[in-house]
């Protein structure tokens, strides 16, 4: 089968490999499509945390397909059926996966896409404990967003927003966007989107952000406080990577208010911010990395149900052998560039 190798930093190339059979508990999945993010960028460059990658790798972590075959103790997965998969490979004995975080679990770091094969393989076997199942009738290329939208779920499902609160989110971005798209379903009274492209801003209006700010030319902080009458946002979602952005979400919280980090600043990022300030403004902050499969069930939950439009946070779209390109559109952040997904060809497209 085909599938994209990084075999080091800067070293891709795409290569027959052996196809994987599944183990008796596992479920081989043929991929359909793989989205790139930032962490396949930092794969991709070598800029990974080295705890968190394993060379060389076959990436894709947020990835869809159908179901080639089945281990023979497997029950509940059909061939044939569209799917996605969880990314973090859990142990489910430990105590941080009893207690539900299972994408913190103490067995060790492993996650299809960094220690793992990925969606961008054509074939990828994984457990089947990790495995959803999707509709019939659903877009595959949509459900390769699951992954990021169930990430972000997971600071929802933690924040618990109350109906008619306000939500901020920093970051326009394909995570900030997912932030808008959940905040919405919580009847908020406002969700007001802060980024830096103004055309990420108008589609956030489109994902259901009732007011955006361009933090470059607008009064953020004057915005805030005029939609909450000065008493600042209930909830502040950042999603923007950067130590500035992690500032701003701790100045535009009410007392009392809830921060949600999911944002990663990178080595060396530093922080300069009055410790009191957590006390004084008695702050509840929430940091997320990647997602439970509790998030995972709300993710699949919500798209089942109709209730998630992932469409239009995709901008590009490249066969697999065109890999280097979606990459390279990815890094090169022009305007309109969003989510970029790399699609398997059938047989007949080759």
């Amino acid at each position: 089968m085909r599938a994209v190798v990084i075999e080091a930093p800067g070293e891709a190339r795409l290569a027959e490999i052996g196809c994987p059979s599944p183990g008796p508990d596992e479920v081989l999945i043929r991929s359909h499509a793989a989205g790139i993010c930032g962490s396949d960028v930092e794969v991709y460059q070598g800029t990974r945390p080295a705890e968190f990658i394993r060379y060389p790798v076959v990436p894709g972590h947020e990835w869809s397909g159908t179901v080639a075959a089945v281990g023979e103790r497997v029950r509940g997965v059909e061939v044939g059926s569209k799917v996605v998969s969880e990314g973090f490979v859990y142990c489910g004995a430990c105590q941080n996966c009893r207690n539900g975080l299972t994408n913190l679990c103490e067995a060790g770091y492993h996650e299809v896409g960094f220690t793992r094969p990925g969606g961008f393989a054509e074939y990828v076997a994984v457990p089947a404990r990790l495995v959803h199942t999707l509709p019939a009738d659903a877009d595959l290329s949509h459900a390769a967003l699951l992954e990021p939208t169930a990430v972000v779920a997971d600071s929802f499902l933690r924040a618990r927003p109350r109906p008619g609160c306000t939500v901020v989110v920093i970051g326009d971005g394909a995570i900030g966007q997912l932030a808008v798209h959940l905040a919405r379903l919580h009847s908020p009274a406002a969700v007001i989107l802060v980024g830096s492209r103004d055309d990420r801003l108008t589609l956030g209006r489109r994902m259901g952000a009732t007011h955006t700010a361009n933090y470059k030319r607008d009064d953020v902080e004057a915005l805030i406080a005029h939609v909450t009458s000065g008493r600042g946002a209930d909830l502040v979602f950042e999603g923007a990577g950067n130590a500035a952005a992690v500032a701003q979400a701790f100045q535009l919280a009410r007392r009392s208010g809830i921060v949600a980090l999911q944002g990663v600043a990178g080595e060396g990022a530093r922080l300069d911010i009055n410790p009191d300030l957590f006390v004084l403004a008695h702050l509840t902050v929430i940091g997320t990395c990647g997602a439970n499969a509790a998030a995972w069930s709300y993710a699949l939950q919500l798209f089942s149900a109709g209730l998630l439009d992932l469409g239009p946070l995709i901008t590009h779209t490249y066969p697999l052998a065109a890999y280097q390109s979606a990459l390279d559109t990815l890094v090169a952040k022009d305007a309109g560039t969003l989510k970029v997904l790399v699609q398997h060809e059938t047989q007949e497209e080759r």
